[in-house]
């Protein structure tokens, strides 16, 4: 596989190359092509010509052989990239793929898309058919793949007699038992064929298209992690605990986090600045743990109070959610400390800070979230700039953890913060369908199409039904925002 993993510094873009299950001995070649833009726009003359850089798949994790290297590209440039060999005196092509160089502003249209909660088993093919049949001005520059990729835990549970899907006898596996060589042996092989089947079905299509970023969720390991699920009781010892996080993090690092970097920032020119940001691999264990290490919060904060133009901040999950300690032992909160429920960002430890960090901030920010298994567009005022958080979830959906759109809470922050406080105006929720059990969200991905305004950056946002197709072959818009304006307010901070 061939896929464009985020931009690099200096004007490039790195790419990963990984081979499933086999060796490969021979130098492969990375052939780096400048195409035509979709309006017909040549690239500059002096990148013209296509490059052949040669690699080897020098680095190795469990079923993967895989590189991962820089290659130079032109600003705003579109790009072919093609994988290929020689085989007895013929070139031959392994893998392909398309990008485009960083723009150095928005002075043509900018797309990013974003998704999370990838459930295989549920999809059939139906998300490479929608990204195949995105219309050609929706085509993404940036893809973020904002957690649960794959469902590690799901897919050890599936193994045995299946109640619902992700409960089955398998869940009671007496694994603690085991010598340590003897499970890790066998997650191995559980996580491996996971992540094989992923990268090489449902997500294939999708990966070989634009520059993509990968966000943790918490199934990348297991529900709620690092905390102990309190319905898979194979995870109940500690001694399981500690193997499975290190099988499942050796895999996430070789797929989706080669560089090592769990946040990063880039901007597109002067007019929009991006802030990822990975608030699961450093999560903290219980009530009030942390959602990254402290040099990475103060660099988030950093970026924030320092925009100087609009900012989007990419994160796995939203920030406009129910504290659900408040009322700590009963209820929800009850439910979450057994292991029966998630904890949301606002039962983290560092959430005011964020809280405090997004108030201080002199300019309008696009918060992009997922996981909940909803989508929806909400909105509010906060210190003289505007908020506005786009959430999109499933791609899809796990049955057994069905949701519908939430509209809480009603003021931000729910979870009080040096008396910040804003009213919050949900504009957009997804649709749903019927299940066996309550109406649950359709699955969906969503795209946003940056463009320049005088007063600022103006937000095209298209959420698509995955499962959906109009008369043309394309996803079906299941809900949009089309007039948004982020606006550039001046340097001077608010008060």
């Amino acid at each position: 596989m061939l896929v464009p993993h985020g931009y690099g510094t200096d004007a490039s873009t790195q790419v990963w190359v990984g081979s499933h299950n086999v060796q490969v001995l021979d130098r492969l070649w990375l052939r780096c092509e400048p195409v035509p833009a979709a309006d017909g726009a040549m690239a500059p003359a002096y990148e013209s010509s296509c490059r052949d850089i040669p690699l080897r798949l020098d680095r190795q994790a469990e079923g993967l052989n895989f590189a991962f290297l820089s290659i130079p590209t032109v600003p705003g440039c579109r790009y072919r990239l093609t994988l290929w060999q020689w085989d007895r005196g013929e070139a031959v092509v392994r893998a392909r793929a398309e990008c485009r160089g960083k723009p150095d502003g928005l002075r043509n249209r900018f797309n990013l898309w974003y998704g999370t909660c990838f459930y295989r088993h549920g999809d059939n093919g139906a998300l490479a058919e929608a990204f195949s049949g995105l219309p050609e001005d929706y085509r993404p520059d940036v893809s973020f793949l904002g957690g649960d990729q794959v469902y590690l835990d799901t897919a050890f549970s599936n193994r045995g007699f299946v109640f619902t899907p992700g409960f089955s006898t398998a869940n009671f596996s007496p694994l603690a038992l085991r010598p340590a060589a003897s499970i890790r042996q066998r997650l191995n092989r559980i996580f491996t064929r996971e992540y094989q089947a992923n990268w090489g079905g449902g997500l294939r299509e999708l990966l070989s298209y634009g520059n993509h970023y990968f966000l943790a969720g918490d199934h990348e390991f297991w529900n709620d992690y690092p905390n102990p699920p309190g319905f898979l009781p194979a995870l109940w010892s500690g001694k399981v605990r500690r193997i499975w996080a290190e099988c499942a993090r050796t895999l996430f690092n070789a797929y989706q986090l080669p560089h090592g970097n769990a946040a990063c920032a880039f901007e597109v020119g002067e007019d929009l600045s991006f802030f990822v940001l990975d608030t699961r691999l450093q999560r903290g264990r219980g009530t009030d743990g942390q959602f990254t290490d402290p040099a990475t919060l103060r660099r988030l904060e950093d970026w924030l109070t320092g925009l100087t133009g609009p900012g989007v901040l990419v994160l796995p999950a939203p920030i406009l959610t129910p504290w659900q300690f408040r009322g700590a032992g009963i209820g929800r909160a009850l439910m979450v400390k057994l292991g029966f429920g998630d904890h949301s960002l606002a039962d983290t430890g560092q959430y005011e800070a964020l809280v405090r960090a997004l108030n201080a901030c002199p300019q309008d920010v696009l918060i992009m979230a997922g996981d909940v298994h909803f989508s929806r567009l909400a909105r509010f005022e906060l210190n003289g700039k505007q908020v506005v958080e786009v959430v999109s979830s499933p791609l899809s959906c796990l049955p057994s953890a069905a949701a519908v759109a939430d509209q809480r809470p009603n003021v931000f922050p729910d979870r009080p913060a040096d008396g910040i406080r804003a009213e919050v105006e949900y504009l957009k929720a997804g649709t749903t369908r019927a299940h066996k059990r309550a109406e649950i969200s359709n699955n969906n991905f969503v795209t946003l199409s940056f463009t320049r305004a005088d007063a600022g950056v103006r937000v095209e946002v298209v959420c698509w039904n995955i499962s959906a197709r109009n008369e043309r072959g394309e996803p079906v818009v299941d809900w949009d925002s089309r007039e948004l304006l982020l606006r550039a307010h001046n340097n001077e901070k608010s008060s």
